[in-house]
C-alpha cells in the first residue's frame, strides 16, 4: 500500500515539474514547440514520383546520356535537398561547401511551409531546366506531374502555406540553376554532345567509332563537387599487346569466349544491366537512381532521409562521369569490337542491340574505364552507407520487359549489386575485364568522397 507521505511527495514533485515547465515556456531563449515542422515527418512520395518521371523521359533523350544526365541529376537533387532543408535542423546548406553557390534564406515574414510542396516545386522547375532536350510532350508530362502532386498535397493545408511553399521551392531552384550555369564547361558540353572539334586519335590499341563521332570527349573538364585532382584520373591501362600471354590479350579473349559460348544466364545478366540503348531503357547512372528509389520505397524512408541520400548520390554520379569520361578520352583504349575481330576472332559481334534486332552495337566512346562499372562502384559505397552493405534487394527495374529478359534479380549485399553491374559488360561484349575492374575501383573512391562530403552539423 502506498503511504500518505509517498502521495505527498508525488504531488509536490508533480507541482514542481509543472512550475518549471511553465517558466520554461515563458523563456524566449528556450521555447517549447508543440511539434516541429520537420522534413523527417513527411513521406517520400514526391521523391519517388519525380524519379519515375525522370526515367520515363530520360530513356528517349539522345545525346543526354550518360554523362550529361549525371550532371543533371546532381543539380536537380541539390535543389530538392535545399527546398527541404529548413525542416532539417541537423543539416547545413550546400552553399557552406561550394564556392559560388548562394542559397537564399527562408523568408522571415512567412512562417508556415509544407516541405513536400516545396520539394515538388523545386523538382518541377529544375527538372524542366536540366532536361534541356526534352520535347513539348515530355515537358507536358512534367507539368502534369507537378499539378497532380499539388492537387494531392494541398488538400490538408491552407492556401497561404501552399503559396509560401511553392514560392520557396522555386526560389531555391533558381539559385541552383544560377550556380550550375557558372559551370560553363558543363553547360556548353551538355548542349553539344558530339563536338565536331574532336578528332579521334589513331594507332595500335586506340579506340575509333565507325562514324567518326565521339560522345562527350571533353567531359573531364566539367565541375566536380567532392572529388578532385588525382582521384579523378585512372592509372594507365595494361599495355597494348597482341601476344596471347599478355594480360591485354587475355582480357579480350575472355570477352570473345563469353560471346562464343553465350549461355542464357550470361545473356540475362548482360542485358539486365545493359541500359545502353536510347528509346529502350533509362541510362546507367539513372538506373542507380531507380535502384535507390526502390530501396526508398521498400523501407518507407522519410523525406529527410531520401533528400540526403539523393543529394549524395547525385554528387557521386556527377563526379563519376567527369572522372570516367576524362580518363576514357585521356587513354582512348579500344573496345572489343575493335580488337577482337582484328586479333582473335574475325566473326566477333557484341550482343548489345540484340534486344532491338540490331547486331554488334558498341557505345560511341572509348572503353577504359567502364562507365557502367564506375556507377556500379559508387552504388556500393553510397547505397551501402544509407541502407547497409548487407541488404537483401530484388531489382525490378526491367520487370515485364519483352525485348529482353527483365525477370527481377535478387541480391543479398550492395557489393553483389555493384559488381554484377560492373562485370555484366563482359558477356555483353563491350568491355574487357580490366575496364570493369578499374571502373569499379574508381567508382568506390568517388562514392566514398561523396559520403565524406558532409552536410550534417
Amino acid at each position: 500500500m502506498i503511504s500518505k507521505l509517498t502521495h505527498k511527495i508525488f504531488f509536490l514533485s508533480l507541482f514542481a515539474m509543472l512550475f518549471v515547465l511553465s517558466c520554461k515556456n515563458n523563456d524566449d531563449d528556450d521555447p517549447i514547440v508543440e511539434e516541429q515542422n520537420l522534413t523527417a515527418h513527411y513521406n517520400s512520395n514526391v521523391v519517388s514520383e519525380w524519379i519515375n518521371l525522370y526515367m520515363d523521359v530520360e530513356k528517349d533523350l539522345a545525346g543526354f546520356r550518360p554523362a550529361p544526365t549525371s550532371r543533371a541529376l546532381a543539380y536537380i537533387w541539390m535543389a530538392a535537398y535545399e527546398a527541404g532543408l529548413p525542416g532539417m535542423p541537423d543539416f547545413v546548406s550546400n552553399d557552406t561547401k561550394l564556392t559560388g553557390l548562394v542559397v537564399p534564406d527562408l523568408p522571415k515574414d512567412k512562417l508556415k511551409y509544407d516541405w513536400n510542396v516545396a520539394v515538388n516545386a523545386a523538382l518541377a522547375k529544375s527538372t524542366e531546366y536540366f532536361m534541356h532536350s526534352a520535347n513539348a510532350d515530355q515537358r507536358g508530362l512534367m507539368k502534369d506531374l507537378e499539378a497532380t502532386m499539388n492537387n494531392t498535397l494541398k488538400t490538408n493545408i491552407s492556401q497561404e502555406i501552399f503559396d509560401n511553399s511553392q514560392e520557396w521551392g522555386r526560389l531555391v531552384a533558381d539559385a541552383i540553376i544560377k550556380y550550375a550555369d557558372t559551370d560553363t564547361e558543363g553547360k556548353s558540353q551538355a548542349l553539344d554532345p558530339f563536338p565536331a572539334s574532336y578528332t579521334q586519335p589513331v594507332g595500335p590499341g586506340k579506340w575509333s567509332s565507325p562514324d567518326g563521332k565521339s560522345l562527350s570527349p571533353y567531359w573531364g573538364k566539367v565541375r566536380t563537387f567532392a572529388t578532385f585532382g588525382n582521384n579523378l584520373v585512372s592509372p594507365p591501362p595494361p599495355a597494348y599487346s597482341t601476344n596471347p600471354s599478355s594480360q591485354y590479350y587475355k582480357d579480350f579473349a575472355e570477352v570473345n569466349e563469353n560471346i562464343t559460348n553465350l549461355t542464357p544466364e550470361r545473356r540475362w545478366r548482360a542485358e539486365f544491366w545493359s541500359d545502353d540503348i536510347v528509346g529502350l531503357t533509362f541510362s546507367p547512372p539513372a538506373r542507380v537512381f531507380q535502384i535507390a528509389n526502390q530501396m526508398i520505397q521498400n523501407e518507407s524512408a522519410n523525406l529527410e532521409f531520401s533528400l540526403h541520400l539523393l543529394l549524395k548520390l547525385g554528387i557521386a554520379e556527377n563526379d563519376a562521369a567527369v572522372a570516367a569520361w576524362g580518363s576514357k578520352f585521356l587513354y582512348n583504349v579500344e573496345r572489343p569490337s575493335n580488337y577482337i575481330p582484328a586479333t582473335i576472332n574475325p566473326n566477333f559481334k557484341t550482343i548489345l542491340g540484340n534486344a532491338l534486332g540490331t547486331e554488334n552495337l558498341t557505345p560511341p566512346f572509348p572503353g577504359y574505364p567502364s562507365g557502367h562499372s564506375t556507377f556500379g562502384g559508387l552504388s556500393i559505397s553510397v547505397l551501402g552507407e544509407f541502407f547497409g552493405e548487407s541488404y537483401t534487394f530484388t531489382d525490378r527495374c526491367h520487370y515485364g520487359r519483352s525485348e529482353f529478359n527483365g525477370t527481377p534479380r535478387t541480391y543479398t549485399t550492395q557489393t553483389q549489386i555493384g559488381e554484377e553491374n560492373a562485370f555484366s559488360r563482359i558477356p555483353l561484349g563491350v568491355h574487357p575485364r580490366f575496364d570493369c575492374t578499374e571502373g569499379l575501383r574508381l567508382g568506390k573512391v568517388i562514392g566514398n568522397n561523396a559520403i565524406a562530403y558532409n552536410v550534417k552539423k
